[in-house]
């Protein structure tokens, strides 16, 4: 148990119901990528705006953005000491 009152299985329980996140710009690439080309082409022949391109690259970023803040902040928090765990495997 660590001392900040969280079990080790909640903690694995909360991690686990994490959702992944669904990007637009990721399902774009997923589902109109060409044979041997990592871009979908844009355009109206192809289904494909300009708009939604530009609205799935916006919102990448933004993830990207939010992701970079949050990885700050967890390095500014300070270190909990788990007393009771034990790693048998490292024992002497």
């Amino acid at each position: 148990m660590m001392t900040a009152g969280v079990s080790l299985h909640s903690l694995r329980d909360c991690l686990s119901d994490v959702r992944p996140v669904e990007l637009k710009g990721m399902a774009l690439l997923k589902e109109r990528r060409p044979q041997g080309q990592f871009f979908p082409r844009i355009g109206e022949e192809n289904g494909l705006s300009r708009e939604v391109v530009a609205g799935a690259i916006t919102e990448i970023v933004a993830y990207t953005h939010r992701c970079r803040v949050a990885a700050e902040r967890l390095t500014d928090l300070t270190p909990i000491p788990v007393i009771a765990f034990s790693a048998l495997e490292y024992g002497l």
